[in-house]
């Protein structure tokens, strides 16, 4: 067993600029070692006063070790108060620190201006230190880092050194905040067990993830309704014959019985290439698109988590407001693996493009040459994927979807409001068909009432004009007039709410079987709901089918709700979800525990 002179020695040689090479078995000789790296004479009066600094800093290294041990120990056991001075202390600590770096500022700027007389030369590092109190994270526009030592950034490229970036295209500040951002929105209590990586767009996270988790020859179960992006990727490549041959077995259910039939059937179906050496996985969505009905996530990851078998979830519909599926107290009922399209609703506000993979740490990342719970660190999704293929999140990316992400929820209540109220007014019409779990008689409801938050529904649904004897031309007359209301826009999660025919646009890939298989037919509108006006929303849809279906079906429009029915659901709706937030938030008593 060590001494704890040698812990302590252990624990300071981080710091060292030598921390692999060095001889020293104590502080002193660490000090006396850092002073003959940089040809610093001990004996000189800049020698002594940086000796005597880099004394302090070695200790000041035992002591936040110390710290971080003592908190580890002693989390779970301190009430709030203890808690909150723990905190502040150490915030305080934090600043102490930044203090002792922008003192050193002055006579490190003079020492290089002195070297650089003759063409004199900016050095960023003088500029950073204030950065790091920036109320908002800050956005770090750079490609590559500056580096302390030979043996620091080495063990950066071995993954070793985890605070020393080295290339903004593997990790930047500003991504990183957003990383840890969403790890606690999604997994909460459990954060420190994930991590997450972003991605330049909602489909490379899903490309990564795929491309991390599939080998060739492979069987993937896919839920029926995924994004028409998600069909196109897996049928156009990875199902190719000459790219990945993985054999697809769509999933058209939502109950954990309708999951276990098919999984049964699945593996009788691919029996052979099962014995062969073939992996099964599971991918599924949840919300789906384009319908934003649900499937039992905690009973299907029960059922494939029984068998070994890696679960990925696209939950991008849901947002951490309406489900929380890393929460869950049963790890078995967790997906390994949860996927966001930041694009929609977490950012909001339709102006980037972003995705984020999140999954259990030892997956997604592990410094070279190590290995946990049977996953090699060549096998993580950082160095497996992330690391070659290059679709990072850019800082400005990231930034956007940090400052979207503060409004979240105040959004997705005003959608939830808006979804309710809207497909309500919809269904009163005896020709319109409505598919949104929203409506209490839906075959989804159930499983939205258990699993989401509160209840709540998913702000996206499908809705047909039951006329069969319309034409194409009368429905587009009718489609395109919805325009400014509603935006003809292809996404999601925006601010406003945007309208489109999946049979046309977002799942217009797919075959018109396929179409059929998915409940997407020629004219099913996809209404993605927004946080505007929804009596405007209302009273526009109205206007256009006067203006475009009346003519040919006369009093099509009257056939409603009516406006004081409407007003008064609308007032009914919208205090029953508020109720419901503010009854669900922790009690202050709870909070002072």
């Amino acid at each position: 067993m060590k001494s704890n002179q040698s812990l302590a020695v252990d624990n300071c040689r981080t710091l060292s600029p030598r921390r692999h090479t060095t001889d020293a078995t104590s502080v002193e000789q660490l000090v006396q070692e850092q002073l003959q790296h940089f040809g610093i004479s001990a004996d000189s009066q800049y020698g002594e006063a940086l000796a005597e600094t880099a004394r302090h800093l070695y200790g000041a290294q035992q002591g936040v070790q110390q710290l971080w041990q003592v908190t580890r120990d002693t989390l779970e056991r301190l009430d709030q108060t203890d808690k909150l001075s723990y905190f502040n202390a150490k915030k305080f600590l934090s600043f102490q620190i930044a203090k002792v770096l922008d003192t050193l500022q002055n006579p490190f700027r003079q020492t290089w201006q002195s070297l650089n007389k003759s063409a004199p030369q900016h050095y960023p590092i003088f500029d950073n230190v204030p950065a790091l109190f920036s109320a908002t994270p800050a956005v770090v526009k750079t490609a590559t880092y500056v580096y302390a030592c030979t043996e620091w950034i080495a063990d950066a490229f071995e993954g070793k050194e985890s605070t020393h970036q080295i290339y903004s295209r593997l990790m930047n500040p500003t991504n990183i905040s957003l990383a840890n951002a969403i790890v606690d929105l999604e997994a909460g209590e459990h954060a420190s067990s994930y991590l997450a990586w972003n991605f330049n767009s909602g489909m490379a996270a899903i490309d990564a993830l795929l491309s991390n988790v599939l080998n060739h020859g492979d069987i993937l179960i896919v839920s029926r309704n995924v994004y028409g992006g998600v069909y196109q990727l897996l049928h156009d490549y990875f199902a190719r014959q000459n790219r990945m041959a993985v054999s697809l077995a769509w999933f058209d259910g939502y109950t954990g019985d309708d999951f276990a039939r098919h999984l049964s059937d699945v593996q009788s179906k691919y029996a052979d290439k099962l014995a062969a050496g073939s992996q099964l996985h599971v991918y599924i969505e949840s919300p789906c698109n384009p319908h934003g009905l649900i499937l039992d996530v905690p009973a299907i990851c029960q059922l494939a988590h029984a068998q070994n078998l890696l679960v990925m979830l696209d939950s991008t519909l849901a947002t951490p407001v309406l489900h929380q599926p890393l929460q869950h107290p049963d790890k078995m009922s967790r997906p390994d693996y949860l996927v966001h399209s930041y694009t929609k609703d977490i950012c909001g506000t339709g102006t980037t493009t972003a995705g984020v993979v999140i999954g259990e740490n030892h997956r997604m990342f592990q410094p070279k040459g190590s290995q946990c719970n049977g996953v090699d660190w060549s096998q993580t999704l950082f160095w497996d994927v992330y690391y070659i293929k290059g679709a990072f999140l850019d800082s400005e990316k990231a930034f956007d979807v940090l400052t979207g992400m503060k409004t979240l929820t105040q959004r997705m209540l005003t959608k939830v409001i808006n979804t309710r109220v809207f497909t309500h007014y919809l269904d009163s019409h005896p020709l319109i068909n409505v598919n949104s779990h929203a409506l209490s008689q839906h075959d989804n409801a159930g499983l939205r009432e258990r699993l989401h938050t509160n209840g709540w529904p998913t702000a996206l649904f499908t809705a047909e004009l039951n006329l069969p004897e319309l034409d194409r031309v009368q429905f587009s007359r009718f489609f395109d007039s919805l325009e400014p209301a509603f935006g003809h826009q292809i996404s999601i999660g925006q601010t406003n709410t945007l309208i489109l025919c999946p049979a046309l646009t977002s799942h217009s890939e797919m075959s018109r079987e396929e179409q059929r298989k998915a409940g997407i037919g020629l004219t099913t509108m996809r209404i993605a709901m927004g946080c505007d006006c929804v009596k405007a929303l209302i009273a526009h849809f109205v206007l256009a089918l006067r203006q475009a279906i009346d003519p040919v079906h006369p009093g099509f429009s009257e056939q409603f709700m009516s406006a004081e029915r409407l007003d008064e659901m609308y007032q009914r709706v919208a205090a029953d979800v508020y109720a419901q937030h503010h009854a669900s938030q922790q009690s202050l008593a709870d909070k002072l525990k």
